[in-house]
């Protein structure tokens, strides 16, 4: 779908002309580029690289720019260069050291599997409203937002004179508490009445309209679930860092190409457990047996309790002479930082595009399900498609187009998602064609400009970095961009709740009115517009490395600048949290200015 960018999602690592060393990162703009705000395949984009969001190092042949440092946002300036003397080097296919591996698989299984059911359960089974399950993904993924204060958190408590390990543990003990409430829970009947086969009859009133009251029993512990996957992905990757500076620089990066693979194949084991699994007809799915939602939490909660022991016995953290890291030392940094005119600048193009491209219609859930009708299985199938495309077409990027004007190349992919995406919605919006396969092809088909979009912004990230601070710059981009998501959920709730007939009643779906097809339709012309006018911002960012490099050495800095670059986003942040948890609670959920269609009609 038209595009989000995502700085901290992920890339797929590929090998690069010439050089053995291209990485893997999580700070990239593109792997949320779904402009209507549905979760078909964010959970495979995110978590297939969940051990790996904070860096990437790209070198090849006849480029001008020296070699990256691969850093990390949780290691102090002084340990982050990849300059150090290696020690000792680290195998991850060793006893001592291969639970690393479980523990990358694991996180990535359990990020995409959180994203992956949010379709079935949330508008299937509990029968929620479009935009209160945006708003509820939403919430869901705010501990993302915090990838720098988890760094910060781990480098300066370390316990018993380790800094990853234990909060590892930490992190488990946390997904194990949030998924033993989810297993325990006894889960209601469905929202929407059921025939005999198990199908939905979506023509009566719902059997049990009881179950909206019970959705902050999942919402909350799942908020936490993913705090816990998330801090774990933290202390993961800095692992995952500390054994690639020890690597020969004729074999560095061979770690981490390791471990992205590992992970992507966490996130493809996550679609087909869903695919097969949890696809019930309870689930908007097509078979007659499968698990239960609480039944799949359980099993994961399983999986838990055995990854805890491979963590304690099979991680390696190598010792460390140097001293504790100051807490004062990072917020210093971060604001130095932000002053520089240079990074400044994609900080707030970081912010503000993701704002636009997230705006996106409270209709797209509906149309997908209702009109399109895509099916559980179908949809991860196509995911795991789209993924396999997207590593493809980086591949073909790394190797053909790393000239390419980075500007350029942004228009290009911005424009080529938001028309990819066009097609497939104004087919099904008017009637034309509502099949799922063709409506699931464009998710494939959009992964190459996708993949476009991610590369270029590790590109940027790289060459924008201060010299011996590049964990923190991937930090704050990636906090930067995050925090932009909870308040484009709220005002797209807001805006579209406007709407008349109302985007997010199923009774107009279902009525299926010449007229409401027109307002669906003028819906998604206003998002497609969003995303075209984030093209207006693309000169804060440079044309290529040169200019890049141009602008670290003649802009100077500025603290007002800085300021504003701080406040913005956090404002919007707070807003957003606070409209959030309003759409999420059912006595506030039908106020018009968060979104719902008046209390006074539910009263």
């Amino acid at each position: 779908m038209p595009a989000s960018v995502n700085f901290d999602e992920e890339s797929v690592a590929a090998t690069s002309q010439g050089s053995p060393e291209t990485e893997h990162t999580g700070v990239s703009f593109a792997s949320s580029l779904e402009h209507t705000g549905d979760t078909r395949s964010g959970g495979l984009k995110k978590a297939h690289s969940y051990l790996s969001q904070c860096t990437t190092h790209l070198s090849h042949e006849g480029s001008s720019a020296a070699s990256v440092s691969e850093l990390n946002v949780i290691k102090p300036d002084v340990e982050n260069a990849l300059g150090v003397e290696p020690c000792e080097e680290v195998s991850i296919w060793t006893w001592r050291s291969i639970g690393i591996v479980f523990n990358g698989f694991l996180l990535a299984f359990l990020s995409a599997t959180c994203t992956g059911v949010a379709y079935g359960f949330f508008l299937g089974y509990m029968g929620l409203d479009s935009y209160v399950m945006s708003s509820i993904t939403a919430l869901m993924k705010l501990p993302d937002v915090f990838l720098l204060p988890y760094g910060v958190i781990s480098d300066c408590f370390p316990i018993r004179g380790q800094k990853r390990k234990p909060w590892l543990l930490v992190s488990w003990a946390i997904s194990a508490l949030a998924l033993l409430a989810l297993s325990l829970k006894p889960q209601p009947a469905p929202f929407y009445c059921q025939y005999e086969t198990g199908d939905y009859n979506w023509d009566v009133p719902p059997c049990n309209p009881g179950i909206h009251k019970e959705k902050n029993w999942y919402i909350f512990p799942m908020f936490i679930l993913t705090a816990g996957l998330q801090m774990g992905s933290v202390n993961g990757q800095a692992l995952l860092l500390e054994y690639s500076q020890r690597e020969p620089m004729e074999r560095r990066g061979k770690i981490k190409a390791e471990m992205t693979m590992v992970c992507t194949a966490g996130a493809l084991a996550s679609s087909v457990v869903i695919g097969i699994f949890m696809n019930g007809r309870a689930y908007l799915g097509t078979f007659d047996w499968g698990l239960s939602f609480s039944g799949l939490m359980t099993v994961c909660l399983v999986l838990v309790l055995c990854i805890i022991p491979v963590t304690v016995l099979c991680v390696y953290e190598p010792q460390k002479s140097g001293q504790r890291t100051s807490c004062r030392s990072h917020v210093k940094g971060s604001w130095d930082l932000v002053q520089t005119k240079a990074l400044s600048s994609l900080l707030f193009f970081a912010f503000f595009v993701q704002f636009l491209v997230s705006l996106t219609t409270t209709a797209g859930p509906m149309v997908r399900s209702q009109w399109a009708h895509v099916k559980v299985l179908q949809q991860q199938m196509f995911g795991m498609a789209g993924m396999g495309v997207m590593m493809a077409a980086t591949w073909v990027y790394k190797t053909s187009f790393l000239q390419l004007s980075w500007r350029k190349a942004i228009l290009i992919a911005i424009i080529s998602v938001t028309v990819l995406d066009a097609v497939p919605q104004f087919l099904a919006t008017f009637g034309v064609v509502r099949n799922q396969y063709f409506y699931l092809g464009e998710d494939v088909v959009s992964s190459i400009p996708n993949a476009m979009l991610q590369l270029v912004s590790n590109l940027m990230i790289i060459e924008l970095a201060e010299p011996g601070r590049e964990g923190l710059c991937y930090g704050l981009i990636g906090t930067f961009q995050q925090s932009a998501i909870p308040f484009a959920t709220v005002i797209s709730n807001q805006v579209y709740g406007l709407f008349n007939p109302k985007l997010s009643s199923l009774e107009n779906y279902i009525l299926d009115t010449p007229q409401f097809r027109s307002t669906v339709a003028w819906s998604y012309v206003l998002t497609y517009s969003t995303s075209f006018l984030a093209l207006a911002l693309l000169p804060m960012i440079p044309w290529q490395k040169a200019e890049a490099q141009r602008r670290k050495r003649e802009w100077s800095s500025n603290s007002v600048m800085a300021a504003f670059v701080l406040l913005i986003p956090a404002m919007c942040l707070i807003y957003g949290i606070f409209v959030l948890l309003l759409t999420s609670q059912p006595e506030t959920a039908c106020l018009r200015w968060v979104g719902g269609q008046g209390c006074e009609m539910q009263g």
